[in-house]
């Protein structure tokens, strides 16, 4: 071998192989030989299913009369309360839909709960307002009350204490807050539709959100 190169003789002739070859020829070689090495390490994953602790149940105006000839706050939640679809018929204007549902507690601990809207409402305008300076623009959003409610502002009231309410005109992840063992909270939709707004009795609007509740401290994916 001199320097960099290396001479081999084969059947009486020279040829000249360089370091750098030698080493992609090593590198092959090496690939090859791993290449069928499968290594099998044991495990088990076990699933042991537990009752919900966390449910929908319905709220006290659940599937009651609503606005419009023959309309009700239809409500539908699965056989285990794990999902739910409530249906609203409000008006321009503010329209408070108290304690639709439920969220429950009942387990021994406090969960966090969080909610995900993941398809928004797009808001819904208009100006025909008697009242200069009141909103253009719906405001639509799902409360969840830890006890009495109360509203205050005019000309558009709004919740004031107990409160957290979630907008379902934008898609964002909202701490919601610890609820405790035993809790429940009321579930309350605050609907603000402006005067003026054309088209909403011949749509139907509809947000998907999810309810995420965890024992952990942790921000959920």
């Amino acid at each position: 071998m001199s320097g960099n190169n290396l001479i081999i003789n084969n059947e009486g002739r020279k040829r000249k192989i360089t370091t750098p070859l030698i080493a992609l020829l090593i590198a092959v070689v090496i690939s090859i030989a791993f290449a069928s090495v499968f290594v099998y390490y044991p495990m088990e994953v076990k699933l042991q299913p537990v009752s919900q602790p966390v449910y929908f149940y319905y709220g006290s105006n659940s599937n009651q009369n609503d606005l419009g000839n023959g309309n009700t706050i239809s409500v539908s939640k699965g056989s285990e309360g794990g999902s739910l679809i409530v249906k609203v018929h409000p008006t321009y204007q503010t329209a408070v839909y108290k304690s639709v549902a439920k969220i429950v507690n009942d387990d021994s601990r406090a969960y966090n709960v969080y909610v995900y809207v993941r398809t928004s409402i797009t808001p819904i305008t208009g100006t025909g307002s008697a009242f200069t300076g009141q909103s253009a623009s719906s405001d639509i959003k799902i409360c969840f009350v830890s006890s009495t409610r109360s509203t205050s502002d005019f000309p558009t009231p709004d919740y004031t204490v107990n409160v957290r309410c979630v907008s379902l005109q934008s898609t964002d992840l909202t701490y919601i807050g610890s609820l405790g063992a035993g809790g429940r909270w009321d579930i309350d939709l605050y609907v603000y539709i402006p005067e003026g707004a054309s088209g909403i009795t011949s749509t139907t609007y509809t947000a998907q959100i999810h309810l995420i509740y965890t024992p952990s401290g942790e921000t959920p994916p």
